[in-house]
């Protein structure tokens, strides 16, 4: 994202290690977790915009606690003034679990730990008094998150999920979606309390599989098995609202981002 804001906005960075931050984002090293020292890190600078995107590290629920609800807090208790907060999420607030169609006005009652924890997180960002938009991503793929490619290049697909409805979302695409934000409220317009970003077309994820086994050239993972008569079960996530607020996905759909991730196909610029 650092390379779309590049020359348009002053960007800074806090991490823990901030090291390997691009060179044109300056660097602000703090501990998030560590009230203490995110207040010194922040004290005395003032912020236009704020983008919060965490990592927890190790996927259980109290490093997520950790990270999500006393980071995010810690976080919001230093800044000052008023600025404008990006929160990064994702859509695993959304619990629907049996096809349903899920945007920006479904009930989100949290998926297994990490929803929970996220929506309450969510709550945090959105009871600061501070303008913000929750950003609800769904699963991201691209350069460096290729696990689906290796499961299916060893043939290790859960045959029995292939009736699930996956939701996905290129990397390059979350980058795009905030800076799109970013802009809008740089422009004077103030962007929606929530928005669901995931690409255009939820999928079955056997019609995923099959498809890349034939890229690759393996062999068919669900050969002789007739996964389209399972029970259906997922969410199908709805990014309709953003594209009525004229963002435009350079990866619509899994085909077109996944091509530039196979062996001798040409990955489109940023």
């Amino acid at each position: 994202m650092a390379n779309l804001l590049q020359g348009r906005y002053r960007l800074s960075g806090l991490r823990r290690r901030p090291a390997g931050l691009p060179p044109n984002i300056e660097p602000i090293a703090a501990d998030l977790c560590d009230e203490a020292a995110v207040a010194q890190a922040l004290a005395g600078r003032h912020v236009d915009y704020v983008v919060i995107t965490l990592t927890p590290g190790e996927r259980t629920e109290q490093r997520y606690r950790a990270v999500y609800v006393d980071g995010t807090r810690n976080l919001l208790s230093a800044l000052a003034g008023q600025p404008k907060v990006l929160f990064v999420s994702s859509t695993s607030v959304y619990g629907q679990d049996a096809g349903e169609p899920v945007d920006e006005t479904s009930e989100a009652l949290g998926s297994g730990f990490s929803g929970r924890v996220l929506c309450e997180a969510e709550q945090q960002v959105l009871d600061s008094g501070l303008p913000a938009t929750l950003v609800r991503f769904s699963g991201i793929y691209g350069p460096g998150r290729e696990r689906l490619l290796r499961l299916v290049r060893e043939g290790k697909v859960d045959v029995g999920g292939a009736a699930q409805w996956t939701n996905r979302i290129h990397a390059d695409d979350c980058a795009r979606v905030l800076a799109f934000l970013l802009d809008r409220w740089q422009s004077g317009i103030r962007p929606q309390r929530c928005y669901v970003a995931s690409d255009t077309r939820p999928v079955q994820a056997g019609e995923v599989w099959q498809w890349l086994a034939a890229e690759l050239a393996q062999a068919d993972p669900l050969a002789g098995i007739h996964w389209q008569r399972q029970a259906a079960t997922g969410k199908r996530c709805d990014s309709s609202l953003l594209q009525r607020e004229g963002f435009h996905y350079r990866y619509p759909d899994f085909q077109s981002g996944y091509r530039g991730l196979l062996p001798g196909k040409n990955r489109q610029p940023e």
